[in-house]
């Protein structure tokens, strides 16, 4: 049995592993949470049925979820892992989005599942931004800081040419996880201040990506749809969602070629925020 023991949001989590490649695929996925812990709030026990390649994630002593393979396996523990951080951390607030760092501040890329997050970020990271997650981004609306979630960053297909996946890399059958050592970039560890967002959409027709200010009613709209966790705020989280907006630069962003993405939403942000560019 491998014990692994991980503090994410400052929340101390206990992982008991009966099965060594789960281990080493949690290992590799979570490194940079790995943390000597006291007491955990939240436990698992991960064990594999003998006669099948089927895998059970036990949370608190509860009933066993079933992962029928590794992609499934890795999905399952993910989701579950950030719900339950979620309901211990009722102060933050939760949004689907992914999250980036240039110059000592944050840029949130915000869309629901499919919309080309991940690529994005895998793609930013070749143009000198740096990586805090590539789908959650916990914000402490007190002093309006993101909190850094760097599992692995999952692609569910191939990046374009020029941003090839690097050695290391973990397949499953339906997903790539780049785990945080292999990534081309500094990987951020400590809170970075929230200074622009970006709503994204792929739209892979389009000759080039396409960039406009929102108003803060749309944004509050946009920003609110894709919040985890509205319901543990004020207002059911309308107003932390505002309160956001109010505090922030938001757009509204069709990508299509990633290098172009890439370099608008760079030099976006550099020319908003009148920050010399040094590449």
């Amino acid at each position: 049995m491998s014990l692994i023991e991980l503090c994410v949001f400052g929340c101390d989590i206990r992982v008991e592993c009966f099965d060594e490649q789960a281990a080493s695929f949690l290992t590799r996925i979570y490194r940079l949470f790995k943390h000597p812990i006291k007491k955990a709030e939240i436990s698992y026990r991960i064990a594999r049925e003998s006669s099948s390649e089927r895998l059970y994630i036990a949370r608190n002593g509860a009933g066993p979820e079933i992962a029928r393979d590794w992609g499934d396996f890795i999905y399952k523990f993910d989701k579950d892992l950030t719900i339950e951080t979620q309901k211990l951390r009722p102060d933050l607030y939760f949004v689907h989005a992914a999250v980036l760092a240039l110059d000592g501040y944050a840029i949130a890329l915000v869309a629901p599942s499919g919309y080309g997050k991940s690529t994005t970020t895998w793609g930013l990271l070749h143009h000198g931004l740096q990586y805090l997650s590539d789908e959650l981004a916990p914000i402490d609306i007190t002093n309006m800081r993101v909190h850094p979630f760097p599992h692995a960053l999952c692609l569910k297909a191939d990046p374009p040419s020029g941003y090839r996946l690097p050695t290391g890399t973990i397949y499953t059958a339906r997903t790539a996880h780049v785990p945080a050592g292999c990534l081309p970039c500094e990987t951020v560890r400590e809170l970075m201040p929230l200074k622009a967002i970006f709503f994204l959409r792929f739209m892979g027709e389009a000759d080039a990506p396409v960039l406009k200010p929102m108003r803060n009613a749309e944004a509050t709209a946009r920003l609110f749809m894709n919040a985890l966790n509205p319901i543990a705020h004020s207002a059911d989280g309308l107003d932390a969602a505002m309160e956001i907006v109010s505090r922030t630069r938001c757009f509204e962003l069709l990508s299509s070629n990633l290098q172009a993405t890439c370099e608008l939403i760079k030099s976006t942000f550099l020319s908003t925020f009148s920050i010399p560019n040094r590449n």
